[in-house]
This record gives C-alpha cells, structure tokens and sequence, in this order.
C-alpha cells in the first residue's frame, strides 16, 4: 500500500508530538507513525518539566503529578544540604503517558493521521533526497518532508546518510522506581543527592514526589565513561541508593516500587548537521536534550515545533533541499544560544569539585535572595557570564 502526505514524522515522543502538532496546525497533510501499540508506554523519563510548557502547549493540569516551587540538594562526600525555595511554581513531575496522550489529542484534532505499531525501516530515496518510509510491514509513505523523531536509534537518519551508522555518542543512563509509602520530606521539591562515591561516579539520585506517600527514586550516571568505574550496572547504583546506606533509607524503607522507568539521554550536546535533502531530525535523534540536568522534554518540543515549522516554509517555497533546510539548524542553534556550550564546559569539571561549588553558590545565591540565577541553572539556561557568577571559582579554569 502506498500513502502520501506533505509530512511524516517518525516517532511519538514530544519531539515527534510537537512536530505534528505544529505541522498540522499550519494546514499540511501530516502522519505521525510509532513503532508502540499505545502512546506514552513504555514510559522511559522521569518527566520533570518546567511551568511554562505546561502553559505554552495549552496542557491540562492532570498532566502534572505533583506541582514543584522548590530545589533541594544533598552532597554525601561533605553531607551539606541546600533548599531553594522559589516561592511559586516553576514546573512540575509529569504524569508522564497523560502528557503524551494530551499532545497526541491535539494533534490528531488538528488533523494529524497516527499510525500505531508501524515501525519505519528505511527512507524511500529519490535521488540523494529522502522523499518518504519504508514500514517494516512493506508499506510506503511517501512525503514531500521527514521529519525523524525515533530517539536515539535515529533509524531514518542514520540509513538516510545524515548520522553515521556507528554514531555513539555518550549517553546518561536512568533507573527508577515510581514507589508508594515513600516518606515525602517535602511535595513540593524535587530533591537532588550527589556526591561521586557515596551515590554515582558522574551525574546524581533524584526523588521527584508525585503525592504526599508517592515519588520517582532513581539514579543516572554515564555507564560509557573513560573513567574506570568498578561497578557498571545502572541497577546496582539504583540499589545502593535505596540501601542501608543511603541518605534517604528511612525514608524509603517501607516504600514498594509500583512502576519501574528506564532510558537513557545523550551528553554530547546538539548534532552539528541535523537536517539534509528532505529529512530533519528532532529530539533524542539530534541529541537535543540538556548535558546539565538530563532534561529533554521541552528542547524536544521545541525543535519538533521549529522542523514543523521549516518544512512549512519549504513546502510554500517548493525547496526541500537541505540548503533551504538549513535554516532548521540556525532556529535551533539561535534558541539555544551558548548554554549547550556552557553545559559542555561544565562537565569537564571533576564531580564533587563540581557539586560542591554549586551548593556553595546555591547557598549564597539564596542568602542574597538571587533565585532566578539558581532556576537558569536548573534550565539550563545560562550565559557564559551567568555561569562565572554561579562558579566563580571555575573563571578561567573551565569557563
């Protein structure tokens, strides 16, 4: 069977979501195929995410679990401790499928055709353009754009010749359990734990509450490192986390896990060429998501939206070719601005040299009452300038 649409975009992630949201919206013939029988499982995120995007994608609150206005961090290597509190709400813990499923509404009500458990397999070629997709069930859609939103496997991406084959870049790994009888400290703060060898080698453990007896416990780190790390199981540090030995055993004691959520995001900070002839790619394809914190859901939306938008433009314009496509890349790299790059320079900085300068500036940064500086961090929104006055001891020496 032959289909054909002006758009068809890869995947049902918030990438995928966004795009066809946006792609729809402005009147284009748009199909979405994903490779799950259902949207938003399995769920592979913590889906902590930002009060803005909530209100930007026109969400209802039921896709929040629990509304957040504070930002708590532990370092067990010193066993100091800092709560920010934001006096309002700055974002909140997705439920994570709903706010799938809410995109997917929107999407489907502009008039986006989605196609459950078709798996893309390869681009349909014309030449050097990609003009469409094979489905693993000999289907083929056929499109005037592609727009590849399949995660890190980026299939039609890497068989279209834009990533290579063997592309492997750094990813964080993340385990965690969804529990219930967890002792909540506070249901309003998402609460960080770090320290290198108490928790993890790189990165941190997280409690996220999504109720007063309910929360998100997990850990990330980057299993792929050069350092030399002992133990290479996400599970053993996600266990360790929970142990005896853990800062929040009494809290986690009698809690018993109801969902488990695994996946990983990418560390190497935005692809240099993320579009070529009749082809983009979005989201965790791109390596489109925040080095700092792991966050990807809002960059996902937010490239998903600006492909949309560029495929408009080159399908008024009657010029698919990655030329005209280009300008993909310059609104990504614009919104952006350098904070992908201060993020990089960041995480050449040893781990608890690391967290234990930023809970020194979190801790001065409050007692000056300077909190907007503290929630560009969290967002990874700062400015080389911002970053010196939030580490200023790594003037000069990373930054």
């Amino acid at each position: 069977m032959v289909i054909t649409c002006d758009v068809l975009v890869v995947g049902a992630g918030p990438a995928g979501l966004g795009a066809a949201i946006t792609s729809s919206k402005k009147g284009l013939k748009t199909i979405l195929v994903e490779k799950s029988s259902e949207i938003g499982y399995p769920v592979k995120s913590s889906g902590l995410t930002w009060k803005e995007v909530v209100d930007d994608w026109n969400l209802p609150d039921r896709v929040i679990s629990q509304w957040t206005s504070s930002f708590y961090i532990y370092s067990a290597h010193s066993d100091r401790e800092v709560e920010i509190d934001f006096g309002r709400v700055v974002g909140g813990t997705l439920n994570f499928h709903i706010f799938l499923q809410e995109l997917a509404f929107q999407a489907i009500r502009r008039g986006t055709k989605i196609i459950l458990s078709e798996r893309a397999s390869e681009p349909i070629m014309d030449g050097d353009f990609v003009c469409g997709v094979k489905t693993a069930s000999g289907d083929k859609i056929k499109s005037k754009i592609v727009i590849d939103c399949s995660g890190s496997s980026a299939i039609i991406a890497k068989k279209a010749g834009l990533i290579p084959p063997n592309w492997n870049v750094e990813l964080g790994i993340g385990f965690e359990y969804e529990m219930l009888n967890y002792k909540v400290r506070n249901p309003n703060a998402i609460e960080f734990y770090v320290g290198e060898k108490e928790i993890v080698p790189v990165s941190y453990a997280w409690v996220f509450p999504t109720g007063k007896d309910r929360a998100r416990v997990g850990v990330s780190t980057v299993l792929n490192t050069i350092e030399e790390i002992e133990k290479k199981s996400i599970r053993y540090y996600e266990d360790r986390f929970l142990s005896k030995e853990s800062p929040i055993y009494e809290r986690v004691k009698d809690a018993q896990p109801f969902e488990m959520h695994t996946g990983a995001y990418s560390l190497g900070g935005m692809l240099n060429k993320i579009y070529s002839n009749g082809l983009m790619v979005a989201g965790d394809s791109a390596s489109q998501a925040s080095m700092l914190v792991g966050e990807g859901i809002r960059y996902a939306l937010e490239f998903g939206k600006r492909a949309a938008e560029t495929a408009f433009d080159a399908i008024k314009d009657n010029d698919l070719s990655e030329d005209y496509l280009k300008m993909y890349q310059e609104k990504c790299e614009e919104y952006l601005g350098e904070t992908f790059e201060v993020a990089a320079d960041l995480l050449d900085v040893p781990t608890d040299e690391y967290w234990e300068a930023l809970i020194d500036s979190f801790i001065l940064m409050k007692e000056n009452r300077n909190l907007e500086l503290v929630l560009k961090y969290l967002k990874t929104d700062m400015t080389r300038e911002e970053a010196k006055k939030l580490f200023p001891s790594f003037e000069g020496k990373y930054l």
